[in-house]
């Protein structure tokens, strides 16, 4: 069974992590990346990443926890380099994604056949993506079937400096996105308009924030906490939810869209349990993606110790 919901109430290590790298040296890189083209800023990468390996200890030993449990075997340095360098390589060609460069159109797409029956059918819904290879795998959707807005909730101050520069290269960019720290009544607020409006509204359903609910799940052979606000949006607008898994597959993306749930109206006995089967079928998806393409996945956090403080402030071991 899985374990009851539960409110998050202490920060999550993952927010009080400090942001790499100051807005002149983003600006820089967007500027070398732009003039001077992807292999280049791509070589360029490589003192950038060994400065920031030797740095970053907390995310070094979370890569190499991380990647001992997808990988199935004691994570090696060489491992934990390869996962910087693939997080670097997909920050960077974010420039190219935002410009529309044609460096950006190296994506294969592997979709689920009811993608189309869905999409006819309805015109907003729900989609949950992750930190998994490109973090605007929605973008390269909502450009590859231009019939559909798309939003997608973020929190902008957790990479201000990023998003910043990033917006200066697309101005476009700060209206696609609902920023999750405006206040829980504003946030609701704007999800409802969006859909609404007829827009698909975007969450990464891989990390959870103070005040989320959440449910502890199976992941990677531990206990996980995986928020559950998506899947309380979507029952609530009885909206459809696509997954979206955007794997590292170089020199460009694969992305795989599949549907989760066609929507539909949910008698009150059953929401909490269609909310959980939900955020179920969510983290397996994800798991089996995961183990595909380890390197893709980029939580630099001990994913698995928000369970454990939980279990222990609980007072109990109660798993999924």
């Amino acid at each position: 069974m899985p374990a009851p919901f539960r409110s998050m109430t202490d920060a999550v290590h993952w927010q009080a992590r400090s942001e790499a790298g100051s807005r002149l040296a983003i600006r820089t890189a967007a500027w070398v990346a732009r003039r001077l083209g992807r292999r280049v800023i791509h070589f360029l990468l490589y003192p950038t990443v060994l400065y920031f390996y030797l740095v970053r200890a907390p995310e070094r030993r979370a890569s190499r926890a991380f990647l001992s449990r997808a990988l199935k075997r004691p994570a090696r340095e060489t491992d934990v380099l390869r996962h910087f360098l693939s997080f670097a390589r997909v920050a960077t060609d974010r420039f190219f994604a935002l410009s529309r460069s044609p460096a950006a159109r190296e994506v294969r797409f592997v979709r689920d056949e009811r993608i189309q029956e869905v999409m006819e059918d309805h015109s907003a819904g729900v989609f949950v993506t992750a930190h998994f290879g490109s973090f605007d795998a929605p973008r390269i959707v909502d450009a590859d079937r231009r019939e559909f807005g798309i939003r997608i909730v973020l929190d902008k101050g957790v990479n201000a400096r990023f998003v910043s520069v990033m917006e200066e290269v697309d101005p476009a960019m700060a209206k696609r996105i609902i920023d999750s720290e405006q206040g829980a009544a504003a946030l609701g607020v704007s999800i409802a308009e969006a859909l609404r409006d007829g827009e698909w509204v975007g969450f990464m359903a891989d990390r959870c924030r103070p005040g989320d609910r959440t449910l502890s799940l199976p992941f990677l052979g531990g206990q996980a906490a995986f928020p559950l606000g998506p899947y309380l949006v979507a029952c609530a607008f009885k909206a459809p939810i696509i997954c979206i898994f955007c794997r590292l597959d170089p020199p460009g993306y694969e992305v795989h869209c599949e549907v989760l749930w066609t929507g539909g109206h949910i008698p009150r006995s059953q929401r909490a349990s269609t909310i959980a089967a939900l955020a179920r079928g969510y983290a397996e998806r994800l798991e089996r993606h995961v183990r595909a393409a380890p390197f893709s996945w980029f939580n630099f956090f001990d994913f698995w110790a928000q369970h454990a403080t939980e279990a222990h402030q609980s007072g109990n071991g109660t798993t999924a």
